[in-house]
């Protein structure tokens, strides 16, 4: 195959399936969740996720609606170490699920809430409405954790509306292991890369024990043309005597650059990777 491949590693923690809208970084790049869908992750070795939503008692009802000011958003792992991520700096009525995430995944918000420099190195993810939400974690590689497991959510309050929930988190093995990618890279910094430097492509090479039913549906590259406007066109997956048979080929895109997108449906439960054979080097 020549030079190894970058990886886009997807999956679908849903129990329905999922369009996602893969690169794209002029729009994406600053999207909540990097573009994708509720319950999908990209690139991630390692997935702790509560496996439904769960009503957090620490969502107060009266005399308003939200989590309290000074409520503490913490992670525990499998050593016994409780790790605070964030503190809420003001009470949080609205935007729940997206601002909670940010907290998580450490995006800086000082409005709304204080990021504690011992948070663990996490991206992050929320659904749900009000009280009633799901949270799913992820990491690149296990080492960001120090090898050691999250098994629990810690949400707590000890001043301004006394209560504490915790709730168990569950642990997927996806099989992607970023030493397996040219550059290691994670699905953020592909992203910055193409919207500056496009990426010439020779080949993508798809991998899924469900890429029949991912075929299945249609699959839609859309790039820019001239004048700003899209045009999108149906492209096919190919099969080949030389690839597995939970693998297809895509050869119709010849370059990624910040305006590509490709659109197409991960069944539920469904792990896909994208192998993408460049014809030039990224730098990042």
């Amino acid at each position: 195959m020549g030079a190894m491949p970058y990886i886009v590693s997807l999956s679908n923690l849903n129990t329905t399936e999922s369009e996602v809208n893969l690169f794209n970084a002029q729009e994406n790049l600053t999207a909540s969740n990097k573009g994708l869908p509720d319950g999908v992750v990209a690139n991630a070795e390692l997935i702790y996720e509560m496996p439904f939503a769960q009503t957090f008692s620490c969502y107060q009802n009266v005399p308003f609606l939200g989590f309290r000011n000074e409520t503490d958003f913490s992670l525990h792992n499998t050593a016994g170490g409780t790790l605070r991520s964030f503190q809420l700096q003001t009470n949080l009525l609205t935007g729940t699920a997206k601002t909670l995430a940010g907290g998580y995944a450490g995006v800086s918000n000082p409005t709304k809430y204080k990021l504690d420099p011992r948070r663990a190195n996490v991206s992050a993810t929320a659904e749900g409405i009000g009280a009633s939400l799901r949270f799913i974690f992820s990491v690149t590689s296990s080492e960001q954790l120090g090898g050691r497991d999250l098994d629990e959510i810690v949400v707590s309050n000890t001043t301004t509306f006394p209560c504490t929930d915790r709730f168990a988190l569950t642990k997927i093995t996806t099989g992607f292991n970023n030493s397996d990618s040219s550059d290691a890279s994670s699905y953020t910094e592909i992203l910055s890369t193409t919207n500056f430097t496009p990426l010439g492509i020779d080949h993508i090479l798809l991998q899924s024990e469900n890429v029949a039913k991912i075929g299945a549906n249609p699959i839609l590259l859309s790039v820019k043309d001239a004048t700003g406007n899209r045009d999108r066109k149906e492209i096919a997956l190919a099969n080949s005597p030389y690839i597995r048979p939970n693998q297809r080929l895509i050869s119709s895109i010849n370059d990624i650059d910040g305006s590509t997108e490709l659109t197409l449906t991960l069944p539920p439960q469904t792990i896909l990777e994208l192998f993408l054979y460049p014809t030039n080097r990224m730098v990042l």
